[in-house]
């Protein structure tokens, strides 16, 4: 993450949204030299929301521990087994 100063943010927002857009990109705005803000896209702030969301919590647990004990598998070979399916007839 960079870091930018909280002037240079205001007088260069449309370029550090463009590096967001573009490049993923993503900035810690700082006033007096400490953090104060982040600049990230919508889209990493409403992944951030999800993944504090309880329920999302309760589910990704519930995934790990029935991909543990067998009763899942990964996404490879679920896909390798769609194909073989598929190719089957």
């Amino acid at each position: 993450m960079t870091t930018v100063p909280a002037y240079v943010a205001r007088t260069q927002l449309g370029s550090l949204l463009k590096q967001i857009a573009q490049r993923k990109a993503r900035f810690v705005i700082t006033k007096s030299g400490k953090p104060a803000a982040v600049l990230l896209s919508a889209s990493d702030f409403d992944d951030m929301l999800e993944e504090l969301d309880p329920e999302f919590q309760k589910s990704l647990k519930l995934a790990a521990k029935e991909y543990r004990s067998g009763k899942a598998i990964s996404l490879q070979d679920y896909l390798k087994r769609r194909l073989a399916a598929r190719r089957a007839g």
